[in-house]
Protein backbone atom coordinates (compact mmCIF):
# COMPACT_ATOMS: atom_id res chain seq x y z
CA UNK A 1 0.00 0.00 0.00
CA UNK A 2 2.76 2.25 0.72
CA UNK A 3 4.35 3.97 -1.69
CA UNK A 4 8.16 2.39 -2.28
CA UNK A 5 10.10 5.85 -2.95
CA UNK A 6 11.28 7.36 0.85
CA UNK A 7 9.37 9.78 1.82
CA UNK A 8 10.65 13.41 1.87
CA UNK A 9 11.75 14.71 4.86
CA UNK A 10 10.34 18.59 5.64
CA UNK A 11 13.11 20.82 6.55
CA UNK A 12 12.87 23.43 9.00
CA UNK A 13 12.39 27.54 7.96
CA UNK A 14 12.28 29.90 9.84
CA UNK A 15 9.17 30.85 12.17
CA UNK A 16 7.99 28.51 14.93
CA UNK A 17 6.43 25.77 13.74
CA UNK A 18 6.18 26.43 10.00
CA UNK A 19 7.47 23.59 8.02
CA UNK A 20 8.89 23.89 4.17
CA UNK A 21 8.67 20.51 2.68
CA UNK A 22 8.89 18.80 -0.95
CA UNK A 23 5.07 19.54 -1.41
CA UNK A 24 5.97 22.83 -2.57
CA UNK A 25 8.52 22.01 -5.30
CA UNK A 26 6.33 22.13 -7.74
CA UNK A 27 5.04 25.61 -6.74
CA UNK A 28 8.96 26.75 -6.42
CA UNK A 29 9.94 25.54 -9.96
CA UNK A 30 6.61 28.05 -11.32
CA UNK A 31 7.76 30.81 -9.05
CA UNK A 32 11.34 30.32 -10.22
CA UNK A 33 10.06 31.11 -13.94
CA UNK A 34 8.39 34.26 -12.77
CA UNK A 35 11.11 35.66 -11.13
CA UNK A 36 13.93 37.51 -12.79
CA UNK A 37 16.95 36.12 -14.01
CA UNK A 38 20.02 36.97 -11.31
CA UNK A 39 22.92 35.38 -9.82
CA UNK A 40 21.70 31.66 -8.80
CA UNK A 41 21.92 32.05 -5.14
CA UNK A 42 19.63 35.42 -5.82
CA UNK A 43 16.88 33.24 -7.17
CA UNK A 44 16.74 30.53 -5.03
CA UNK A 45 16.68 32.94 -2.27
CA UNK A 46 13.84 34.75 -3.72
CA UNK A 47 12.60 31.21 -4.99
CA UNK A 48 12.50 30.20 -1.28
CA UNK A 49 11.15 33.76 -0.24
CA UNK A 50 7.88 33.31 -2.69
CA UNK A 51 7.26 30.12 -1.35
CA UNK A 52 7.12 31.13 2.11
CA UNK A 53 4.95 34.62 1.45
CA UNK A 54 1.94 32.11 -0.41
CA UNK A 55 2.13 29.89 2.27
CA UNK A 56 1.80 32.88 5.08
CA UNK A 57 -0.48 34.19 2.91
CA UNK A 58 -3.32 31.40 2.87
CA UNK A 59 -2.56 30.43 6.60
CA UNK A 60 -3.56 34.06 7.50
CA UNK A 61 -6.94 33.76 5.93
CA UNK A 62 -7.66 30.68 7.32
CA UNK A 63 -6.07 31.18 10.52
CA UNK A 64 -9.25 32.78 12.20
CA UNK A 65 -10.99 29.89 11.24
CA UNK A 66 -9.19 27.14 13.37
CA UNK A 67 -9.92 27.14 17.10
CA UNK A 68 -8.64 25.11 20.24
CA UNK A 69 -11.38 22.77 21.43
CA UNK A 70 -11.03 21.32 25.09
CA UNK A 71 -12.43 18.21 26.17
CA UNK A 72 -12.62 18.03 30.17
CA UNK A 73 -14.06 14.66 32.17
CA UNK A 74 -13.75 13.87 35.88
CA UNK A 75 -10.97 11.02 36.73
CA UNK A 76 -12.04 8.71 39.32
CA UNK A 77 -8.77 6.93 41.25
CA UNK A 78 -9.32 3.68 42.27
CA UNK A 79 -10.11 3.19 46.57
CA UNK A 80 -6.65 2.50 48.02
CA UNK A 81 -6.50 1.03 51.60
CA UNK A 82 -7.75 3.22 54.41
CA UNK A 83 -8.57 6.38 51.81
CA UNK A 84 -11.34 7.02 49.57
CA UNK A 85 -11.55 7.35 45.91
CA UNK A 86 -10.39 10.48 44.76
CA UNK A 87 -11.82 12.82 41.67
CA UNK A 88 -10.21 14.95 39.67
CA UNK A 89 -10.62 17.04 36.15
CA UNK A 90 -8.98 15.73 33.32
CA UNK A 91 -8.67 18.04 30.43
CA UNK A 92 -7.50 16.52 26.64
CA UNK A 93 -6.74 19.64 23.99
CA UNK A 94 -7.42 19.34 19.99
CA UNK A 95 -8.08 21.23 16.95
CA UNK A 96 -11.18 22.37 15.47
CA UNK A 97 -12.11 23.65 12.24
CA UNK A 98 -14.89 26.45 11.56
CA UNK A 99 -17.60 24.71 9.26
CA UNK A 100 -20.50 26.91 10.24
CA UNK A 101 -20.59 30.57 11.91
CA UNK A 102 -21.33 28.37 15.16
CA UNK A 103 -19.92 24.66 14.20
CA UNK A 104 -16.63 23.67 14.70
CA UNK A 105 -15.45 20.29 13.20
CA UNK A 106 -12.98 18.00 15.01
CA UNK A 107 -12.33 14.39 15.66
CA UNK A 108 -14.07 12.20 17.65
CA UNK A 109 -11.16 11.33 19.59
CA UNK A 110 -10.82 14.52 20.46
CA UNK A 111 -14.61 15.26 22.37
CA UNK A 112 -14.70 11.40 23.16
CA UNK A 113 -16.48 10.69 27.15
CA UNK A 114 -16.42 14.60 27.38
CA UNK A 115 -18.42 16.05 30.27
CA UNK A 116 -17.78 19.57 29.37
CA UNK A 117 -16.82 21.48 26.06
CA UNK A 118 -14.84 25.07 25.49
CA UNK A 119 -13.69 26.14 22.13
CA UNK A 120 -11.01 28.65 22.38
CA UNK A 121 -10.60 30.98 19.43
CA UNK A 122 -7.88 32.45 17.89
CA UNK A 123 -8.22 36.20 19.63
CA UNK A 124 -7.97 33.96 23.12
CA UNK A 125 -11.93 34.18 23.98
CA UNK A 126 -13.60 30.88 25.65
CA UNK A 127 -16.72 29.61 24.94
CA UNK A 128 -18.96 27.06 26.31
CA UNK A 129 -19.74 24.48 23.21
CA UNK A 130 -22.71 21.35 22.90
CA UNK A 131 -21.18 18.27 21.54
CA UNK A 132 -24.13 17.65 18.62
CA UNK A 133 -22.59 14.00 17.61
CA UNK A 134 -19.87 12.16 16.41
CA UNK A 135 -18.73 9.63 14.34
CA UNK A 136 -16.73 7.29 16.02
CA UNK A 137 -16.00 5.25 12.75
CA UNK A 138 -14.42 7.53 10.49
CA UNK A 139 -13.34 10.09 13.61
CA UNK A 140 -15.07 12.92 13.22
CA UNK A 141 -17.49 15.32 15.66
CA UNK A 142 -19.44 18.06 15.16
CA UNK A 143 -19.22 20.67 18.11
CA UNK A 144 -21.62 23.90 17.99
CA UNK A 145 -20.78 26.78 20.44
CA UNK A 146 -24.05 29.10 20.22
CA UNK A 147 -23.17 32.77 19.89
CA UNK A 148 -19.71 31.58 18.04
CA UNK A 149 -19.51 33.79 14.54
CA UNK A 150 -16.62 32.06 12.94
CA UNK A 151 -15.63 32.30 9.10
CA UNK A 152 -16.42 28.70 7.70
CA UNK A 153 -13.65 26.99 5.47
CA UNK A 154 -14.93 26.40 2.23
CA UNK A 155 -14.34 22.61 1.27
CA UNK A 156 -12.12 21.37 -1.48
CA UNK A 157 -14.30 21.15 -4.89
CA UNK A 158 -11.76 18.56 -6.04
CA UNK A 159 -11.30 15.26 -4.35
CA UNK A 160 -7.19 15.52 -2.83
CA UNK A 161 -4.44 13.20 -5.08
CA UNK A 162 -1.15 11.95 -4.48
CA UNK A 163 1.38 14.92 -4.29
CA UNK A 164 -1.03 17.55 -3.56
CA UNK A 165 0.45 19.73 -1.27
CA UNK A 166 -0.77 20.45 2.17
CA UNK A 167 -0.70 23.22 4.63
CA UNK A 168 -1.94 21.44 8.30
CA UNK A 169 -3.07 24.20 10.76
CA UNK A 170 -3.87 23.68 14.45
CA UNK A 171 -3.03 24.48 18.13
CA UNK A 172 -0.52 22.65 20.39
CA UNK A 173 -1.47 21.46 23.58
CA UNK A 174 0.00 24.80 24.87
CA UNK A 175 -2.67 26.58 22.56
CA UNK A 176 -0.30 28.46 20.31
CA UNK A 177 -1.03 28.10 16.53
CA UNK A 178 1.19 25.62 14.78
CA UNK A 179 1.77 25.52 11.13
CA UNK A 180 3.32 23.19 8.65
CA UNK A 181 3.97 22.29 4.79
CA UNK A 182 4.06 19.21 3.17
CA UNK A 183 2.21 17.07 0.88
CA UNK A 184 -0.05 13.87 0.65
CA UNK A 185 2.67 11.07 0.24
CA UNK A 186 0.00 7.63 0.02
CA UNK A 187 -3.95 7.54 0.07
CA UNK A 188 -5.06 4.07 2.20
CA UNK A 189 -7.89 3.15 0.46
CA UNK A 190 -10.50 0.69 2.14
CA UNK A 191 -14.09 0.41 0.68
CA UNK A 192 -16.09 3.40 0.99
CA UNK A 193 -13.11 5.28 3.41
CA UNK A 194 -9.53 5.93 3.51
CA UNK A 195 -6.94 8.14 4.91
CA UNK A 196 -4.41 10.22 3.70
CA UNK A 197 -0.82 10.14 4.94
CA UNK A 198 0.81 13.57 4.70
CA UNK A 199 4.97 14.55 5.04
CA UNK A 200 3.60 17.48 7.08
CA UNK A 201 5.10 17.36 11.05
CA UNK A 202 1.71 17.78 13.01
CA UNK A 203 2.51 18.74 16.97
CA UNK A 204 0.45 17.01 19.64
CA UNK A 205 -2.80 18.80 20.03
CA UNK A 206 -3.29 19.02 16.08
CA UNK A 207 -5.53 16.27 16.15
CA UNK A 208 -8.74 18.26 14.28
CA UNK A 209 -6.57 20.70 12.72
CA UNK A 210 -7.71 21.72 9.16
CA UNK A 211 -5.15 20.36 5.99
CA UNK A 212 -5.91 22.87 3.31
CA UNK A 213 -4.74 22.96 -0.44
CA UNK A 214 -2.84 25.96 -2.32
CA UNK A 215 -6.42 27.75 -2.59
CA UNK A 216 -7.01 27.25 1.29
CA UNK A 217 -10.05 24.85 1.00
CA UNK A 218 -10.40 22.15 3.27
CA UNK A 219 -8.91 18.38 1.83
CA UNK A 220 -8.95 16.91 4.93
CA UNK A 221 -9.05 16.90 8.69
CA UNK A 222 -5.77 16.14 10.54
CA UNK A 223 -5.97 13.16 12.63
CA UNK A 224 -2.40 13.80 14.29
CA UNK A 225 0.45 11.34 14.14
CA UNK A 226 0.66 7.71 14.51
CA UNK A 227 4.27 7.45 14.81
CA UNK A 228 6.93 6.74 17.59
CA UNK A 229 5.97 9.78 19.47
CA UNK A 230 9.11 11.98 20.59
CA UNK A 231 10.98 11.11 23.68
CA UNK A 232 10.13 12.87 28.07
CA UNK A 233 11.67 16.01 28.16
CA UNK A 234 11.71 16.39 24.13
CA UNK A 235 10.88 20.10 23.62
CA UNK A 236 11.80 22.66 21.28
CA UNK A 237 12.88 26.01 22.07
CA UNK A 238 9.54 27.64 22.71
CA UNK A 239 9.06 24.31 25.26
CA UNK A 240 6.46 22.85 23.00
CA UNK A 241 6.89 18.73 22.72
CA UNK A 242 8.47 18.51 19.14
CA UNK A 243 6.54 16.76 16.21
CA UNK A 244 7.11 13.56 14.82
CA UNK A 245 5.92 10.31 13.15
CA UNK A 246 3.63 9.75 10.30
CA UNK A 247 0.85 12.11 10.43
CA UNK A 248 -2.71 11.62 8.65
CA UNK A 249 -5.76 12.79 7.60
CA UNK A 250 -9.36 12.03 6.93
CA UNK A 251 -10.26 13.41 3.64
CA UNK A 252 -12.95 15.25 3.00
CA UNK A 253 -14.90 13.10 0.80
CA UNK A 254 -15.61 10.58 4.18
CA UNK A 255 -16.41 13.72 6.00
CA UNK A 256 -18.80 15.52 3.87
CA UNK A 257 -21.52 12.53 4.17
CA UNK A 258 -20.65 12.07 8.37
CA UNK A 259 -20.91 16.36 8.58
CA UNK A 260 -23.94 15.87 6.59
CA UNK A 261 -25.86 12.77 8.60
CA UNK A 262 -24.92 14.75 12.11
CA UNK A 263 -26.24 17.93 11.22
CA UNK A 264 -29.71 16.44 10.28
CA UNK A 265 -29.74 13.62 13.13
CA UNK A 266 -27.36 14.43 15.50
CA UNK A 267 -25.54 10.87 14.19
CA UNK A 268 -24.43 8.65 11.80
CA UNK A 269 -26.41 5.76 10.55
CA UNK A 270 -24.24 2.72 10.29
CA UNK A 271 -24.83 -0.42 8.03
CA UNK A 272 -25.62 -3.59 9.62
CA UNK A 273 -24.65 -7.44 8.64
CA UNK A 274 -25.56 -8.69 11.76
CA UNK A 275 -23.15 -11.58 12.60
CA UNK A 276 -20.44 -11.62 15.71
CA UNK A 277 -16.99 -13.17 14.43
CA UNK A 278 -13.32 -13.47 15.69
CA UNK A 279 -10.13 -13.91 14.38
CA UNK A 280 -8.86 -16.46 12.21
CA UNK A 281 -4.92 -17.23 12.10
CA UNK A 282 -2.87 -20.14 10.67
CA UNK A 283 0.45 -21.22 11.64
CA UNK A 284 3.01 -19.28 9.04
CA UNK A 285 4.84 -21.98 7.20
CA UNK A 286 8.03 -19.77 6.92
CA UNK A 287 8.03 -18.95 10.56
CA UNK A 288 6.64 -21.15 12.87
CA UNK A 289 6.56 -18.09 15.63
CA UNK A 290 4.26 -15.96 13.44
CA UNK A 291 0.41 -16.40 12.90
CA UNK A 292 -0.98 -15.44 9.63
CA UNK A 293 -4.53 -13.20 9.78
CA UNK A 294 -7.03 -15.74 7.30
CA UNK A 295 -10.31 -13.85 8.19
CA UNK A 296 -13.08 -13.83 10.12
CA UNK A 297 -15.02 -16.68 12.12
CA UNK A 298 -18.43 -16.30 12.30
CA UNK A 299 -19.13 -17.31 16.06
CA UNK A 300 -23.37 -16.01 16.00
CA UNK A 301 -26.31 -14.76 13.72
CA UNK A 302 -29.02 -12.60 14.39
CA UNK A 303 -32.27 -14.02 13.90
CA UNK A 304 -33.97 -12.64 10.84
CA UNK A 305 -30.76 -9.90 10.06
CA UNK A 306 -28.78 -10.05 6.57
CA UNK A 307 -25.98 -12.76 7.59
CA UNK A 308 -29.22 -15.55 8.19
CA UNK A 309 -30.47 -14.25 4.74
CA UNK A 310 -27.17 -14.70 3.17
CA UNK A 311 -26.78 -18.17 4.42
CA UNK A 312 -23.79 -18.10 7.03
CA UNK A 313 -23.58 -20.05 9.70
CA UNK A 314 -21.44 -20.50 12.49
CA UNK A 315 -18.42 -21.43 12.03
CA UNK A 316 -18.14 -19.71 8.72
CA UNK A 317 -14.91 -17.92 7.82
CA UNK A 318 -15.68 -14.70 6.27
CA UNK A 319 -12.71 -14.21 3.45
CA UNK A 320 -14.22 -11.00 1.02
CA UNK A 321 -16.27 -8.19 1.15
CA UNK A 322 -17.22 -5.77 -1.45
CA UNK A 323 -13.88 -7.51 -3.34
CA UNK A 324 -11.40 -6.88 -0.73
CA UNK A 325 -9.70 -9.53 1.13
CA UNK A 326 -10.85 -9.52 5.06
CA UNK A 327 -7.99 -10.43 7.49
CA UNK A 328 -9.35 -9.31 10.85
CA UNK A 329 -12.90 -9.01 12.59
CA UNK A 330 -11.94 -5.24 13.39
CA UNK A 331 -11.47 -4.86 9.51
CA UNK A 332 -14.88 -6.13 8.46
CA UNK A 333 -16.84 -4.56 11.48
CA UNK A 334 -15.43 -1.02 10.32
CA UNK A 335 -16.49 -1.75 6.76
CA UNK A 336 -19.54 -2.72 7.58
CA UNK A 337 -20.60 -0.02 9.78
CA UNK A 338 -19.24 2.82 7.00
CA UNK A 339 -21.76 1.00 4.29
CA UNK A 340 -24.67 2.66 3.95
CA UNK A 341 -27.79 1.01 5.48
CA UNK A 342 -29.67 -1.01 2.43
CA UNK A 343 -26.69 -1.02 0.37
CA UNK A 344 -26.18 -4.44 -1.42
CA UNK A 345 -22.99 -5.71 -0.79
CA UNK A 346 -20.81 -9.28 -1.95
CA UNK A 347 -19.36 -11.68 0.50
CA UNK A 348 -17.78 -14.54 0.14
CA UNK A 349 -17.19 -16.99 3.05
CA UNK A 350 -15.61 -20.41 3.18
CA UNK A 351 -18.59 -23.50 4.52
CA UNK A 352 -16.61 -27.13 5.28
CA UNK A 353 -13.61 -25.70 3.42
CA UNK A 354 -16.02 -24.88 0.39
CA UNK A 355 -16.15 -21.13 -1.47
CA UNK A 356 -19.49 -19.24 -0.68
CA UNK A 357 -20.64 -15.95 -2.14
CA UNK A 358 -23.94 -14.01 -2.07
CA UNK A 359 -25.19 -10.64 -2.16
CA UNK A 360 -27.14 -9.03 0.12
CA UNK A 361 -28.52 -5.67 1.36
CA UNK A 362 -27.22 -4.49 5.11
CA UNK A 363 -29.83 -3.41 7.39
CA UNK A 364 -29.21 -0.11 9.81
CA UNK A 365 -27.15 -0.67 13.04
CA UNK A 366 -29.92 -0.56 15.85
CA UNK A 367 -27.43 1.51 18.14
CA UNK A 368 -25.91 4.64 17.69
CA UNK A 369 -22.43 3.17 18.12
CA UNK A 370 -21.78 -0.03 16.52
CA UNK A 371 -21.93 -2.62 19.35
CA UNK A 372 -18.28 -3.75 18.77
CA UNK A 373 -17.10 0.06 19.65
CA UNK A 374 -18.97 -0.20 22.80
CA UNK A 375 -16.46 -0.96 26.24
CA UNK A 376 -16.56 -4.05 28.42
CA UNK A 377 -19.60 -3.42 31.00
CA UNK A 378 -17.51 -1.22 33.82
CA UNK A 379 -14.86 -0.15 31.88
CA UNK A 380 -15.34 3.27 32.41
CA UNK A 381 -17.29 5.25 34.75
CA UNK A 382 -17.70 8.13 31.90
CA UNK A 383 -19.71 8.61 29.11
CA UNK A 384 -19.61 10.88 26.45
CA UNK A 385 -21.33 14.30 26.77
CA UNK A 386 -24.09 12.78 24.02
CA UNK A 387 -24.96 10.17 26.40
CA UNK A 388 -24.07 7.23 24.18
CA UNK A 389 -21.08 4.80 25.20
CA UNK A 390 -18.16 5.05 24.37
CA UNK A 391 -15.85 3.49 22.29
CA UNK A 392 -13.69 0.61 23.89
CA UNK A 393 -10.24 0.40 23.67
CA UNK A 394 -9.93 -1.41 20.73
CA UNK A 395 -9.42 1.82 18.71
CA UNK A 396 -6.03 2.53 21.10
CA UNK A 397 -5.07 -1.20 20.03
CA UNK A 398 -5.50 -0.71 15.97
CA UNK A 399 -3.44 2.40 16.82
CA UNK A 400 -0.54 0.65 18.37
CA UNK A 401 -0.83 -1.78 15.76
CA UNK A 402 -0.16 1.07 13.11
CA UNK A 403 2.45 2.66 15.08
CA UNK A 404 4.00 -1.08 15.26
CA UNK A 405 3.69 -1.40 11.62
CA UNK A 406 4.63 2.71 10.92
CA UNK A 407 8.26 2.00 12.74
CA UNK A 408 8.70 -2.29 10.64
CA UNK A 409 8.31 -0.15 7.53
CA UNK A 410 10.51 2.81 7.99
CA UNK A 411 13.31 0.27 9.39
CA UNK A 412 12.60 -1.74 6.01
CA UNK A 413 12.56 1.59 3.82
CA UNK A 414 16.19 2.29 5.97
CA UNK A 415 17.33 -1.03 5.17
CA UNK A 416 17.02 -0.56 1.24
CA UNK A 417 18.20 2.82 1.33
CA UNK A 418 21.21 1.44 2.92
CA UNK A 419 22.02 -1.31 0.25
CA UNK A 420 21.42 1.08 -2.77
Amino acid sequence: MRDPKRRPRPTRSGGHGRRIGSGVVALGLTLLVQLPFGPPALRAQGTLSAIEADVDQIASRVRPSIVTVIAQHTVTTPVRRGMPPSRRLHSRVGSGVAVGPDEVLTTASVVLAAEKLLVVTEDGSSIAAQLVGLDPVVNVALVRAPGLRLTPVAFASRSPQLGDWVIALGSSYRGAPTQSVGNISNRYREPRSSLLELTNEVYPGNSGGAAVNSRGELIGLVQGELGAPSGPGATDESGERRPGGISFAIPVDDIQPALASLRRDGRVHYGFLGVSTRAGYVDSESDPSQRVPLGAIVESIQTGGPAEKLGLRKGDLIVAYEGERVEYPEQLARWVAVTPPGTNVDVVWAHNELRHEGRVALSESPTPIPSWMMPPPGASDVGPASGAAAPNPRIADLEAQIKKLSRELDRLRGQQDSSR
